[in-house]
């Protein structure tokens, strides 16, 4: 008769590769990690908070008077031309500047995990992004996503109290980072102006 292999042929080395360091079978009677725990999970949050969903400071009231005139003066030279459209669309971003800049924001959940970047109720897949870059406005410091979308085009992330090396480190595994953040001509051509013509009185 034919002898059998005593040894399971389905338990060799050559079949079973070897556990890779951390993994759970070969942390037994380890103290738990929580960053070891979720390390082989393919789908995993990487870090989460809770901040404004855009940037924001209360204006004085020189701001508010200033935007007033402005607003008043284009719309007069706008009636005069004819252009009642115009003075409409521009009674319109009044009104909406208003709102913007006397209403607090609402607070939103901001989460970056293994598979993209989710603001509120959006979720946004890497793929779908492009690179970022770090900013500040109003006071608060932002994370800037550019998207492959035509809207939104830009995530602007208000960081709260997280780290910013913490999210560059992060985020940079997965998107190009730009040391200099970009700006189009529209944003140079309005830092410009905002900086020789400021709508708050600087010495507030």
């Amino acid at each position: 008769m034919p002898k059998y292999h005593k040894r399971d042929l389905l338990s060799s080395p050559l079949d079973t590769p070897e556990l890779p360091p951390g993994h759970p079978e070969e942390m037994q009677g380890i103290e738990e990690d929580p960053y070891l725990e979720n390390y082989y999970n393919p789908v995993r949050t990487l870090v989460s908070w809770r901040a404004p969903s855009r940037p924001y400071r209360k204006k004085d009231r020189s701001y508010y008077t200033t935007v007033a005139l402005l607003i008043i003066l284009v719309c007069l030279i706008a009636f005069l031309a004819g252009e009642r459209l115009l003075v409409g669309a521009l009674l319109a971003l009044g009104f909406l500047v208003y709102v913007l800049s006397f209403t607090a924001p609402e607070e939103v959940d901001y989460k970056i995990s293994s598979q993209g970047i989710i603001v509120g109720d959006h979720f946004y897949h890497w793929e779908e992004l492009d690179s970022f870059w770090f900013s500040e406005k109003e006071g608060s410091k932002l994370l800037n996503i550019l998207t492959k979308f035509r809207f939104p085009g830009l995530l602007m992330m208000v960081m709260g109290d997280v780290n910013e090396e913490e999210l560059k480190t992060i985020v940079a595994r997965y998107l190009p980072f730009h040391e200099i953040a970009p700006k189009s001509t529209l944003e140079k051509w309005s830092e410009s102006l905002q900086k020789h013509f400021p709508l708050e009185n600087p010495n507030k």
